[in-house]
């Protein structure tokens, strides 16, 4: 064992002393920073000119609500709530909005859509509409049709504004002329106040524990947040092996270690050195987001009793995905040899990050138990569903252990048996066939 330690030491001193080492752990962090600072350089620099858009009104009075609407609108613009103080500085500056009435002069509509879509290529307008006589009828049959035209149609806001101006007041306005009060089906008709809570519950001394308002965000970015960090600890950590056990057979470093020490004890050294490594990295970004969200007053977002189950999955999964890397690297001679051999690692690592949406949105169906108790996924899958309410039962907690350790030992059992033919093999590197006749070889 004392081979063992010295090998997890020096390939743990080597990563973390090394210049990749600090890259990685310094990406997350610099893309965060990147991310939103580019997202308020974006804003401040966002177009916020006005809004201008043609009206056509054939009703004759549909331009003038827009207009009054228009203005109550603009008078009220980029008034932050209170509770969004603290990003003020990254919500985007909204443009004001600005109709004017354009008069139709017994064109047809033809010329017209022309003589405005000239002037909307010629930065003149933002866009233009076409509002036709018969929106306000009640005669069935005679739904009429109001047309928004632009050159720029991923600016959902403005034509959303108008469709839902135009349909209250044409709504108030047909309840009008088949003599019914508007005003009062409107109040009749409002919503009741939606409030979204869990469950309530009692305390171990009989207290009645009052249920606590759901976060809607909470609930989907700490699920997410716990898979992205295990997932990201995972391919910044074990990768390093193959390409390190591969550069050390290339360079006959390899021969040089095995004669002071057996490729087992060799290869169990660098998988705990990887274990420790990605660890190292766990525990700097947990710590740097505590107290990040600490400082801005979010710190209760974080389920602390998750980290408990957080460290043992991630081992597991590193023991995994590292046995896998360790002997993909001994198996092959040359970088280019490795990719093709890389691809089922690397597709059964992505797995989880292609359900994590259906997980979170139903943690206890059918679906999520079966794919968070299949062992490559577990680990990852696991963790989704502990940061998700209400989360996994304890058999399953329980079966998700023994599963995963199970398949761990394996895949650190064939691993061992690979590694112990491959690193000393030269030649053609050997197909996914070839390897697993090696792990019945004696």
């Amino acid at each position: 064992m004392d081979k063992v330690r010295r090998v997890a030491v020096a390939e743990y001193l080597n990563a973390v002393r090394s210049k990749a080492f600090i890259i990685s752990v310094l990406l997350v962090p610099l893309i965060i920073v990147l991310a939103v600072g580019l997202q308020m350089l974006g804003h401040k620099k966002a177009d916020a000119s006005d809004r201008k858009f043609a009206v056509v009104d054939e009703t004759g009075k549909l331009f003038a609500v827009l207009e009054k609407a228009a203005e109550r609108r603009n008078e009220n613009l980029n008034q932050t709530p209170e509770k969004l103080e603290k990003f003020e500085k990254i919500i985007p500056k909204q443009p004001k909005y600005v109709p004017l009435q354009h008069d139709r002069k017994d064109r047809d509509r033809t010329t017209l859509e022309l003589e405005l879509s000239s002037q909307v290529r010629k930065k003149e307008l933002f866009a233009f509409l076409l509002i036709e006589a018969e929106v306000y009828s009640l005669e069935p049959g005679t739904n009429g049709r109001v047309t928004y035209y632009t050159q720029t149609p991923t600016f959902e806001q403005l034509p959303r504004w108008i469709e839902s101006t135009i349909n209250n007041e044409v709504r108030r306005s047909r309840l009008a002329q088949a003599g019914m009060d508007g005003a009062k089906i409107a109040q009749l008709s409002r919503r009741a106040n939606f409030d979204r809570r869990g469950l309530a519950s009692k305390d171990s001394s009989g207290k009645f524990q009052k249920a606590k308002k759901t976060n809607q965000v909470k609930n989907i970015l700490v699920p997410l947040g716990a898979l992205m960090l295990m997932f990201m600890s995972i391919m910044m950590s074990a990768p390093m092996l193959l390409n390190t056990v591969l550069e050390e057979k290339m360079n006959k470093v390899a021969e040089v270690l095995i004669s002071s020490v057996s490729p087992f004890h060799l290869m169990i050294g660098k998988l705990i050195g990887c274990v420790f490594v990605s660890l190292t990295l766990a525990l700097i970004y947990l710590g740097s987001l505590a107290l990040g969200l600490h400082r801005m007053g979010y710190l209760d977002m974080v389920p602390w009793d998750l980290v408990a189950w957080f460290i043992p999955f991630q081992i597991m999964a590193l023991a995994i995905y590292g046995s896998l890397f360790l002997s993909i690297g001994a198996a092959c001679n040359e970088l280019r040899d490795s990719q093709n051999l890389m691809a089922p690692a690397m597709v059964m690592a992505m797995v989880p990050m292609f359900v994590w949406m259906p997980i979170v949105q139903s943690p206890n169906s059918s679906f999520s138990q079966v794919m968070s108790l299949i062992p490559p996924f577990t680990p990852m899958l696991m963790t989704l569903r502990l940061a998700s309410t209400p989360g996994p039962a304890m058999w399953e907690l329980a079966l998700a252990v023994v599963l995963t350790t199970g398949f761990m030992l394996f895949c650190v059992w064939a691993a061992a048996k690979i590694f112990r033919i491959g690193i000393l093999a030269q030649g053609q590197s050997p197909s996914l066939v070839k390897l697993v006749s090696w792990l019945w070889s004696k």
